[in-house]
């Protein structure tokens, strides 16, 4: 409830000799305005010259109490004296347990109807070792599932969860609702797992929330709804169709995926006046302090905090201003490779499914877009001389020539002329050189050894090399697609490894251990 609800629930306060008699809605107001709010930059006396400033200088019980007119004289308020000192934290806690229940306290458990114990595409793996481990894993499906309890749907104010009609598969550890760049791969796991009917429920959810808000949020909370994810709605529809041949539900989904698509057209292309190009960037609407990670963002006060967030790579040397120090984030600086891959990705999979739905009018415009759009790929981030792709910063005018795996996105996407097979072997040739495929347990993602943050050294992330092992299977190179094969058992090997010593698959692994063991950095623990 926010503190200007006290102001349209004047009716509950009652003046009786200069005291306040409240009810519970009032008395949940009072306690969260009582607490000190240190953002703010009003300066008329602050915490270093008084102990109460952030109720009578600054706050927001000041600006609702003035704002709603309360009192005729503004200094009313102001001159009246508390009746309590300020709350203390165990009184807060208390009123936490009065008025909130449990975190997933809304999310009921499921089991997938089309969750069977031996999956036909896990049985065909040949070895006994690895079919034994991935029939495990198939076991964590009944774990992660998740349904929306659906009283939520009529009682939105009383949670900050989004709601979905279907049930959902959650990414796990702290992470309770859908995520959208997690989907995709849930997406694609479940294929492997011959769960289609549950894939199709989760696009589903994914439309669901597309016809609600005009585009996929970063996760299924409130807090998440003025930034997104790499846009992935399209290739799990790819990926879908391609499983089932599914061109009924195709046909239907269309209209939703176009919208999605001109969300980020609308809202995440700009015009990069220097390079005279219409480019795509991760730039949220958010400015303030991340409520799922307050007060990390206190400390750090960037605008570009959330539009990093959107990125999935929270947080990364890659949007550094000096490589080091997160206090010179400067995402919405720069511009991303992999988005632009991403979105080139979208113009190709649209082209595709729009001919199979025969609307060859769409299809057509769809396909001229991405020729287009494969040409200022070329001519915003490829590097000539070195050879590869890299983020392009507006700042500098120049590229981030580092590695990152971000890097080797189009090689994933197929964001470059097919008949330029020279693209991809020399940023083969140059991941050879400096040395990225030589560590024991995977492809770390990045070489700043310098950092702490998560999507750095030396940790290693399963979607970024799969992309990596994907990227250089479908070259025609066989030298590449040995290294696709060499990164892929290391990859397997490292998480089987972990996963017998722990009992669980992580989020992000450490891959140069001669013992691999689960990743560490970022804000929070390490997650399963």
């Amino acid at each position: 409830m926010s503190s200007t609800s006290l102001l349209s629930e004047a009716a509950t306060l009652n003046f009786v000799d200069n005291r306040i008699e409240e009810t519970s809605e009032a008395e949940l107001v009072a306690v969260i305005d009582e607490l000190p709010n240190p953002n703010r930059t009003i300066n008329v006396c602050d915490e270093t010259n008084s102990k109460n400033w952030f109720i009578y200088c600054s706050g927001r019980l000041l600006e609702a109490v003035n704002i709603h007119k309360i009192f005729n004289d503004s200094k009313t308020f102001v001159d009246m004296p508390m009746i309590y000192d300020d709350i203390k934290p165990e009184e807060l806690v208390k009123f936490l347990r009065k008025f909130f229940l449990p975190p997933g306290n809304e999310l009921i458990s499921c089991v997938p109807e089309d969750w069977t114990t031996y999956p036909a595409k896990l049985m065909k793996i040949t070895d006994p070792v690895l079919r034994h481990w991935a029939l495990d894993l198939n076991n964590i499906w009944k774990l992660l599932c998740k349904k929306i309890d659906p009283r939520i749907k009529d009682q939105e104010s009383r949670s900050s969860l989004i709601y979905v009609p279907n049930e959902f598969i959650m990414p796990g550890g702290r992470f309770r609702e859908f995520y959208y760049w997690d989907t995709y791969w849930i997406v694609k796991g479940l294929i492997a797992s011959d769960m289609l009917e549950t894939t199709r429920r989760m696009i589903e959810n994914m439309a669901y929330i597309v016809e609600k808000y005009g585009f996929i949020p970063n996760g299924g909370r409130i807090y998440y709804l003025q930034r997104s994810q790499p846009p992935m709605l399209i290739p799990m529809v790819y990926e879908y169709y391609e499983s089932t041949q599914d061109i009924a539900f195709v046909r239907s989904i269309l209209p939703t995926l176009r919208k999605e698509f001109n969300f980020w057209q609308q809202h995440r292309m700009m015009t990069e006046v220097k390079l005279i190009v219409k480019i795509y960037q991760y730039r949220t609407n958010s400015n303030v302090p991340r409520p799922e990670s307050f007060r990390e963002d206190i400390a750090t006060a960037r605008d570009d905090i959330a539009s990093t967030a959107e990125s999935g790579w929270d947080f990364s040397t890659r949007w550094f201003r000096d490589s080091v120090s997160l206090s010179s984030l400067e995402t919405t600086k720069i511009l991303p490779v992999d988005l632009n891959a991403f979105m080139c990705w979208n113009m190709d999979i649209m082209e595709y499914l729009h001919e199979r739905v025969g609307d060859r009018r769409r299809s057509e415009a769809f396909r001229d877009m991405r020729a287009t759009f494969r040409d200022v790929m070329h001519n915003v981030f490829y590097n000539r001389s070195m050879g590869a792709w890299f983020d392009y910063n507006m700042r500098t005018k120049q590229h981030n020539r580092k590695f990152y795996m971000s890097n080797v996105t189009p090689l994933y996407t197929g964001c470059y002329h097919s008949l330029n097979q020279q693209k991809s072997e020399r940023l083969f040739r140059l991941m050879e050189r400096i040395g990225a495929f030589s560590y024991p347990g995977g492809v770390p993602t990045s070489l700043e050894r310098h950092s702490f943050e998560q999507w750095d050294f030396p940790n290693g992330f399963g979607p970024l090399n799969f992309m990596m092992i994907e990227g250089l299977r479908k070259s025609e190179n066989p030298l590449m697609q040995d290294q696709a094969y060499q990164i892929a058992r290391k990859w397997l090997l490292s998480n089987y490894r972990v996963y017998r010593k722990t009992g669980h698959m992580w989020e992000k692994y450490n891959v140069i251990g001669t013992y691999p063991e689960p990743g560490a950095g970022g804000e929070y623990a390490v997650q399963v």
